[in-house]
């Protein structure tokens, strides 16, 4: 397994120590009153084509390791920890979850019901990460515009998860077809390098990827960062966060937060954040997701021009 890999499984890994590794294995819900719990769970979609037993099995040591320390925290995980959205999302609703996992596209859904102040992030996205489309330097591609009938290859990643929401923002601002119709073909990968590579051997025309994977790939291979530029870059975005949800025990919240705030300060959390491509986590307020939502709001808007504009097309209008 090559470096670039091991960051990208880790990161994956991550997301379930970082909502459901903490407090799995508490307290039962039943030894304490109901108002002093923080029940967990963590969307599926954040895993991105990891395996999901491989995902829950990697927090356990870090788990076993922090009840030790931390035993009296109140706080249950989901026994599925792992939960497909509309069960996770109905889930938060009904008040039987408090803190998710979620990505950004999840968020928008349940954002009246989430707490604006107590978000945690990855220090890597504390400022945001910018999605980039990569290009061969012989290719003749020049603007978006010039990408019409392409081939693109996405990197299968958490990372991605708003990638569609952004290229479809990005067609619809140069008054171009949605994505399906205006690329040839759209693929994906789960290795960077099986995304990097196709556009330096140009067998693809245009790989779509997270900056930090790509400046990982021109690290290890020079070579890419000669031969490949970037042809377009998106506003700075939040992917994958926690959250919680308003109104849950104010104590249980502050316990969870301070462990995973203090992730390094145990052997088992230091190891982890050694592999992995952050340092730490920062806790912020919903402030940081403006520009995200902003653009998924420009995304919603676009799918239902795009909709109204097929019924019409139905309708002989």
């Amino acid at each position: 397994m090559s470096p670039i890999d091991t960051g990208c499984f880790t990161r994956r890994k991550m997301l379930s120590l970082m909502a459901g590794g903490f407090a799995a294995s508490l307290t039962p819900r039943s030894a304490f009153a109901d108002d002093g719990l923080v029940t967990v769970a963590v969307s599926e979609e954040t895993l991105a084509g990891a395996n999901i037993n491989d995902a829950r099995a990697a927090y356990t040591a870090w788990t076993q390791e922090v009840t030790r320390h931390l035993g009296s925290v109140r706080a249950v995980v989901n026994p599925k920890i792992f939960l497909p959205s509309e069960e996770l999302l109905r889930d938060v609703r009904a008040g039987t979850v408090d803190c998710y996992g979620i990505t950004a596209l999840e968020y928008i859904k349940v954002a009246d019901v989430t707490d604006p102040n107590f978000i945690l992030l990855q220090d890597s996205l504390a400022d945001g990460m910018e999605y980039i489309l990569v290009v061969n330097n012989q290719s003749p591609f020049h603007s978006i515009a010039d990408l019409r009938g392409a081939q693109m290859i996405v990197h299968h990643h958490p990372d991605l998860v708003l990638a569609p929401a952004w290229l479809e923002t990005t067609l619809t601002a140069s008054s171009l077809p949605a994505a399906e119709q205006f690329f040839a073909s759209i693929s994906s990968r789960d290795n960077i390098n099986q995304v990097a590579l196709p556009v330096f051997f140009r067998r693809v025309d245009v790989a779509c990827l997270a900056r930090p994977s790509w400046e990982t790939a021109v690290e290890l291979n020079p070579q890419l960062g000669r031969s490949l530029r970037i042809l377009a870059v998106s506003p700075k975005l939040v992917p994958i966060f926690v959250a919680f949800r308003r109104h849950c025990s104010e104590g249980g919240r502050k316990a969870l937060i301070d462990a995973i705030l203090n992730i390094t300060t145990i052997a088992a959390g230091q190891q982890i954040v050694a592999l992995y491509q952050s340092h730490s986590f920062v806790l912020r307020t919903a402030a940081v997701l403006k520009t995200t939502v902003d653009m998924l709001n420009d995304y919603q808007r676009c799918l239902l021009r795009r909709r109204d504009r097929r019924e019409d097309s139905r309708a002989g209008w």
